[in-house]
C-alpha cells in the first residue's frame, strides 16, 4: 500500500529494542552493503551516506549519530530534521473547547447531511447571487454616464478622470506648445467643467517621475501646485496652477473623499502671479509652492442646485459584500472548491473595482468591453498559476486542515494581500532601488522593518519545514532560485526587479506546511500575487533603463549649457556641449522655458529676452502685473536641444533651472543633472 505523500511520517525511537538488534546484525554480515557502510564509517571515520536519502535518518543512522561529536551531531540533526517528524495542522477544540462545534461543523453537519447535489446546488445559486449583487454595483458606476441634473431639467455629462489626470493642460513642458496656445490659458472663455474621480486619490495623485515645478524636482508627492480650500461665497478653493491634477487639487481642497471619491465643479480662472504653498485636507501633504507668473489657473467652485448620479467610487461597497460573502463558501466547502472561489473572486475584485489596470469611462462604450477583455487575459494565465500553487503548497495545508484556521488565518491575511493598493502600498516605499529610496521621507526606516518582518517569516516557516523532515529539499530549491536571482542581476543593460506578485510566487511554496504559520503566510502572499498581476500584468523580473524612468529624464539627447552675462543682463546664450547621451539628427534647434512654458523654439543660441517679452503680449502683460506686485520676479529659465518644426513631438533632456530675478538680476545658475 502506498503512503500518502501529505501524511506526517511515523515517528520513531532513538532507543527501540529491535531497531539496535537489526543495528547490529547488519555489522556483522560482510555481504550486506548498508553494514558494510557502517563498518566503513566505524574503521575510517570518514562521513558516511545515510541509507534513505528522502526520509529521515533510520534507527541505526540514530546510533552512529549519537555516538558522533556535539558538532557533528548538530548539523547531522538540522539537516535530517527531528527523529519525530510532526506537521500537525492547528487543532483549536483542544485549546478552546467552546471552538469545537464550530470545528466539526463543516464536516460533520453540512457534508455528512446534504447530498452532495444538494450542496454544489446550494453553492450554483449562492455564487449567482453573489455575483449578480457585486455586480449590479459595478454595472452602474462604470456603464451608465454620470450626469448633473439641473432643476431646469438641463443634463450635464460629467467627465471621468483618473487621480493623475489633467484638465485644459496637455502634459509638461512644451507639451502645450509655444506660449501654451494648445492649452487653456484663458477662463473667460471656458465653460466649466464638472468631472468625478475614484476613491484613494490621496496617493492616487502622487507622480512617481520627477516633475520640474520651477527650480523644484516633485517626486513622490500630490502633484498639486498652490491653491488650498477657501469658504467664499461659491468658491471652494484657491488657484491651483493649470497643469495640478485636478483629482489630487480637490481631495486636497476637502472637496472629494479619498475614500469613496465624489464630483466637483471646475472653473479655469487666467493666469496668476504667485501659486503660495497651503495645508491640505484629509492629512495629504502641503501644495507645492510657485513663486512666479504662471498664465493659467483653475478654481472649485460650489456646483448650482440640482442632482448629480454615478459619482462615488464602489470599491468598498464591492469589497465588503465579496469579503462578507466569502466566509460561508470558504468555511463550508471541501478546500478545493473554496481555494478556487475565493482565488477567482479576489481577482475579478480587483480588477473589475478595487484597483483596475484603468479607470472605465461610461460615456465611451468601449471602455468597460476593454476592461473586461484585459481581465480575461490576464485570468487564463493565472488559473494555470493557481493550479500550480495548489498542487505544490497550498493543498498540503488546506485539505483535511483547520475550518476555523481557514477562516481566522487564512482568510483574513488573503484579503489584506489583494488590498495591496490601501495597505502595503501605503507604505513610504515605492522600489527597492537606492535612488527611489533616498528620495522618499521614511523608506530607510519602512524598508528595515519590511525586512526584518520577512526575516522573522522566514526562520518561522523554516523551523516549520525542519519539524516536518524535509529541510534538505527546500533549502535546495531555495539555494537554486537564489543562483538563478543572481544571474539574471549580472545580465548586462538589465535590472532584476522583484515585483510583489513574483515574490509571492517564489515565497508561497516555501510554506507547504500545515501549522498556523503557513496559513497566515500563504493567505498574504497569494493576494499580493492577485494584486499584482490583476493591475499590473506579468511584469518582467528584468527591466530595462527606459521601463524603470517612467518618463523621467535621463534617456535624450544631453542640453546645452547657458550662459549668463552680468553686463548685458537680458540676454541669455547657450552652447551644445559634446553629447554623452543619446543623440538625435532631428534635433535641428533649441527649446526654452521660462516658468514651465516654452516661450521660444528656434535655432539661435542667443535670445534677447527684452525682445521675446515684447513680441508675446500676453507673456508681456502678466511679466508686468507680477512686477507691479513685487518689484521683482524670478524666471525660471531651462534649455533643451529640440526638432524646430515639432518641438512639441520631439526634443531632448532640458537643463534644470537657472533663476534670473527680473528685471536686473541677480542670476543664479542651474544645478546638475536634467530634466524632462
Amino acid at each position: 500500500m502506498s503512503r500518502d505523500p501529505y501524511s506526517s511520517p511515523q515517528p520513531r525511537s532513538y532507543h527501540d529494542d529491535e531497531a539496535m538488534s537489526s543495528a547490529k546484525k547488519a555489522l556483522n554480515t560482510e555481504d550486506n552493503a548498508n553494514a558494510f557502510e557502517l563498518k566503513s564509517f566505524q574503521e575510517t571515520g570518514k562521513d558516511w551516506t545515510p541509507f534513505d536519502q528522502e526520509t529521515s535518518p533510520t534507527s541505526a543512522q540514530w546510533v552512529l549519530l549519537q555516538r558522533s561529536n556535539t558538532f557533528k551531531r548538530m548539523l547531522r540533526s538540522i539537516w535530517y530534521g527531528p527523529a519525530e517528524p510532526r506537521d500537525d495542522p492547528p487543532n483549536f477544540p483542544h485549546r478552546w473547547s467552546f471552538t469545537s462545534k464550530l470545528e466539526n461543523f463543516p464536516c460533520e453537519v453540512f457534508q455528512k447531511r446534504l447530498s452532495k447535489s444538494v450542496r454544489i446546488l446550494m453553492l450554483v445559486v449562492y455564487c449567482c447571487i453573489w455575483a449578480s449583487l457585486a455586480g449590479s454595483i459595478i454595472y452602474y458606476y462604470s456603464v451608465k454616464p454620470p450626469v448633473f441634473q439641473e432643476h431646469d431639467g438641463k443634463k450635464i455629462p460629467i467627465v471621468t478622470l483618473q487621480c493623475n489626470s489633467q484638465l485644459g493642460w496637455a502634459g509638461k513642458n512644451n507639451a502645450c506648445g509655444l506660449d501654451a496656445k494648445d492649452c487653456v490659458t484663458v477662463g473667460d472663455y471656458t465653460p466649466d467643467v464638472y468631472f468625478r474621480c475614484p476613491s484613494l486619490c490621496d496617493q492616487g495623485a502622487y507622480t512617481y517621475a520627477a516633475i520640474a515645478v520651477g527650480d523644484q524636482r516633485i517626486k513622490y508627492r500630490q502633484y498639486v501646485i498652490g491653491g488650498g480650500e477657501r469658504k467664499a461665497d461659491e468658491l471652494l478653493s484657491f488657484p491651483y496652477r493649470a497643469d495640478s491634477f485636478p483629482c489630487g487639487a480637490a481631495v486636497h481642497a476637502g472637496i472629494i473623499s479619498p475614500f469613496f471619491g465624489g464630483s466637483a465643479r471646475l472653473s479655469f480662472n487666467g493666469s496668476q502671479t504667485n501659486f503660495p504653498s497651503q495645508r491640505g485636507r484629509y492629512q495629504t501633504d502641503d501644495s507645492v509652492e510657485f513663486d512666479s507668473p504662471f498664465p493659467s489657473s483653475f478654481i472649485f467652485k460650489k456646483p448650482p442646485s440640482g442632482t448629480m448620479s454615478g459619482i462615488y467610487d464602489p470599491r468598498i461597497p464591492v469589497l465588503a459584500v465579496n469579503i462578507l460573502l466569502s466566509l460561508p463558501v470558504f468555511y463550508l466547502t471541501e478546500s478545493i472548491v473554496g481555494y478556487w472561489i475565493i482565488s477567482l473572486v479576489g481577482y475579478w475584485t480587483l480588477v473589475m473595482a478595487l484597483d483596475p489596470p484603468f479607470v472605465v469611462d461610461p460615456h465611451n462604450p468601449d471602455d468597460f468591453a476593454q476592461l473586461i477583455s484585459t481581465a480575461f487575459q490576464r485570468m487564463l494565465p493565472f488559473c494555470f498559476i493557481l493550479y500550480v500553487l495548489w498542487k505544490c503548497a497550498i493543498r498540503r495545508t488546506l485539505k483535511d486542515g483547520s475550518p476555523l484556521a481557514k477562516l481566522i488565518c487564512w482568510l483574513p491575511l488573503f484579503w489584506i494581500g489583494v488590498m495591496n493598493n490601501v495597505t502595503f502600498d501605503r507604505l513610504p516605499v515605492d522600489r527597492l532601488a537606492v535612488e527611489d529610496l533616498k528620495q522618499m521621507a521614511g523608506a530607510a526606516a519602512a524598508v528595515g522593518g519590511i525586512i526584518t518582518t520577512i526575516a522573522i517569516c522566514a526562520v518561522i516557516q523554516a523551523y516549520s519545514i525542519w519539524k516536518s523532515g524535509r529541510f534538505r529539499k527546500y533549502l535546495t530549491i531555495y539555494v537554486l532560485i537564489i543562483l538563478a536571482l543572481s544571474l539574471l542581476a549580472s545580465l548586462r543593460g538589465l535590472t532584476l526587479r522583484i515585483h510583489h506578485y513574483i515574490l509571492g510566487l517564489i515565497l508561497i511554496p516555501g510554506c507547504a506546511t500545515r501549522g498556523t504559520s503557513a496559513y497566515l503566510f500563504q493567505g498574504v502572499l497569494l493576494g499580493l500575487v492577485i494584486s499584482g498581476i490583476g493591475r499590473w500584468d506579468y511584469a518582467s523580473i528584468v527591466e530595462t533603463k527606459h521601463t524603470l524612468l517612467r518618463g523621467e529624464a535621463g534617456e535624450s539627447s544631453d542640453p546645452p549649457q547657458m550662459f549668463y552675462n552680468t553686463e548685458s543682463p537680458h540676454m541669455l546664450a547657450w552652447q551644445a556641449i559634446n553629447n554623452t547621451g543619446p543623440s538625435s539628427p532631428d534635433l535641428d534647434g533649441y527649446s526654452l522655458l521660462i516658468n514651465d512654458v516654452e516661450r521660444y523654439v528656434g535655432k539661435n543660441t542667443t535670445v534677447d529676452l527684452d525682445v521675446l517679452i515684447e513680441q508675446d503680449v500676453a507673456f508681456s502683460s502678466l511679466l508686468k502685473q507680477a512686477t507691479d506686485e513685487k518689484e521683482q520676479v524670478k524666471l525660471y529659465l531651462r534649455v533643451a536641444r529640440a526638432n524646430t518644426e515639432k518641438s512639441t513631438e520631439q526634443h531632448g533632456d532640458y537643463t534644470s533651472a537657472a533663476v534670473l530675478t527680473w528685471p536686473n538680476g541677480p542670476w543664479i545658475e542651474s544645478a546638475n543633472g536634467v530634466t524632462r
